[in-house]
């Protein structure tokens, strides 16, 4: 009598981090609540995926990589919301981020891009009409792992430090 074998999500014994290799932000520093008509903030981050899941990818390219991208008004800041990422839906599956303050007490009315903050990353895969769930998460600060700067004209951008790049995140 033949088995079929266990559902499994990855192909290979256990999962290897994900790497962030690529983070930018921009926009403008705190202003006062009349400002919320300025431009959009942004963030970008680029991650790769070096797992083989079982059904999904064993035949294909090693290493995916994802270009996540979220836009956001000044007044509206991205904290404890999800974004999908760039990348469409496919057979590798569906990104999606989530900004969280890495101080709780933080005032979270408005967005620094050069202020700390943490990204919580999850790949949903789809697998023989099952869905599985991989999460992962790192935490960002200036001067520890990102650097930037301010303009005279009053925009800021900031970047992950090239000597500490890519960040490893713990897949679960």
């Amino acid at each position: 009598m033949l088995l079929a074998p266990p559902a499994c999500v990855k192909a290979q014994d256990s999962l290897q981090p994900w790497k962030i290799t690529r983070l930018t932000t921009s926009g403008l520093p705190y202003r006062s609540e009349a400002a919320c008509h300025d431009p959009l903030n942004t963030i970008a981050v680029e991650i790769q995926d070096p797992n083989v899941y079982l059904g999904l990818n064993s035949t294909g390219p090693e290493i995916q990589i994802t270009q996540c991208i979220a836009k956001f008004p000044y007044c509206s800041p991205p904290y404890h919301q999800p974004f999908n990422c760039t990348d469409i839906p496919s057979l590798h599956g569906m990104w999606s981020f989530t900004f969280f303050p890495t101080n709780e007490g933080a005032d979270t009315k408005f967005w620094n891009p050069g202020q700390n903050f943490s990204l919580s990353f999850q790949l949903l895969l789809p697998q023989a009409g099952d869905r599985r769930r991989h999460t992962g998460q790192a935490s960002f600060s200036v001067w520890e792992n990102l650097r930037g700067l301010c303009s005279a004209g009053g925009v800021c951008s900031f970047s992950l430090r090239e000597e500490v790049a890519p960040v490893s995140i713990p897949v679960e």
